[in-house]
């Protein structure tokens, strides 16, 4: 379970930082929420950061 959950969260952070893999990285994070309910806490301050740090400032 670690392989899976390691290679899913490599996939959803370098799939979130390219627009064409975008699709792969949202459901990568769809899937590590599926496995794991209490990351989506951590998931939504870590997108609300990174929205006011790239996007707002």
């Amino acid at each position: 379970m670690l392989a899976i959950t390691s290679a899913l969260i490599s996939a959803a952070v370098l799939g979130m930082w390219f627009p064409a893999t975008r699709w792969l990285g949202i459901s990568s994070t769809a899937m590590l929420c599926f496995f794991y309910p209490w990351i989506g806490i951590p998931l939504l301050l870590a997108v609300g950061w990174a929205f006011y740090y790239f996007r707002i400032r």
